[in-house]
């Protein structure tokens, strides 16, 4: 194979990048840099989600593939990008603390300590959990540090043969895999400056409060089903200044807010897999907004099936979806 073309440059262009490197495969990415969901990423990894406290999709089956991804691309980018972090989950009521009770034991393999009442947080009446193997990914580090990685690299030469979509929300409304079912959602998510908190665990109650260093915080996230496009609204940076006084009263700085489209297909895992009509062109998308914990083995496995013709996974195949 003389080389692969990639279009995009977000996470998921990135993920594909890192395994054909890895194959000693010649690549470029092309598309506008800083587009994209990728940009606006929290790169949360919450192994236990929603007000079902449903253990994410198949996690024992890639957290740990994730985590070994992270730290080989750390260490040929000299950085280290996944933070592993307890997610301290805040019960907000007694309904929510029984509902946890009946399905603990089903969720005993991602515990870590159970509190009948959390004395160090706003509103700890009723309790939490600390969830174990969550953490988050410095996204647009890794991202644009990988992108001039591969260029120092020289891994962006000419004559491609093969053509991989990795295009996101837009990929998804325009273009050869515009046909896919897809719920896109728009996200917006607030960086505050707290001084001298100190919280360093990440916080989770009708939204999560992330720390990232130095008393900044990154807190999210909304959902927006009809306005798709990538700008911040007034609206949603007062509702995520409502969050940030849902954890905590003391005083914050509004650093930076931003928004991003989540490219989600049918059933909200990702997708992969060549186009059933023109062989030389693949897709991976709908990353979601799990797209940190599902992304390094999705690429995986479609950077086999283009070089090893490998099957895809039934869960991922592109297959599943098509109209």
């Amino acid at each position: 194979m003389e080389g692969v073309t990639i279009h995009g440059c977000g996470l998921a262009g990135v993920f594909v990048g890192w395994h054909l490197w890895q194959r000693g495969i010649s690549f470029r990415h092309v598309g506008e840099r800083e587009v994209g969901a990728s940009w606006a990423a929290a790169g949360l990894v919450n192994p236990v989600t929603g007000k079902g406290m449903n253990v994410s999709w198949r996690l024992a089956d890639f957290l740990e593939g994730m985590r070994e991804f992270y730290l080989d691309a750390g260490a040929m980018l000299g950085g280290r990008y996944f933070q592993e972090s307890p997610v301290l989950r805040i019960f907000s009521d007694e309904k929510e603390r029984q509902k946890f009770a009946h399905k603990q034991p089903a969720l005993e393999p991602w515990i870590g300590d159970v509190y009948q009442v959390l004395t160090d947080v706003k509103g700890g009446e009723f309790g939490g959990v600390e969830w174990v193997g969550g953490g988050w990914v410095a996204v647009r580090q890794f991202v644009t540090d990988s992108l001039a990685f591969f260029t120092e690299e020289g891994r962006g030469a000419p004559g491609p043969v093969v053509d991989v979509y990795c295009q996101g929300a837009l990929g998804l409304q325009q273009g050869l895999f515009s046909s896919l079912p897809r719920r896109l959602a728009k996200g917006e998510i607030l960086e505050v400056e707290i001084p001298g908190w100190g919280e360093e665990r990440i916080l989770n109650r009708r939204g999560w409060c992330i720390p990232i260093g130095k008393d900044i915080y990154r807190v999210g996230a909304t959902y927006e089903w009809e306005d798709l496009d990538s700008e911040p609204t007034e609206e949603g940076r007062r509702r995520l200044q409502e969050l940030v006084g849902e954890f905590t009263d003391r005083p914050f700085t509004v650093r930076n807010h931003v928004a991003g489209v989540r490219p989600i297909v049918r059933n909200s895992e990702p997708v992969v897999g060549a186009h059933p009509e023109e062989k030389s062109r693949y897709l991976l998308n709908g990353l979601g907004s799990k797209g940190c914990l599902y992304g390094p083995e999705a690429a995986r496995q479609l950077v086999n099936l283009i070089l090893d013709q490998q099957e895809v996974s039934a869960d991922f195949s592109l297959q599943r979806v098509l109209p």
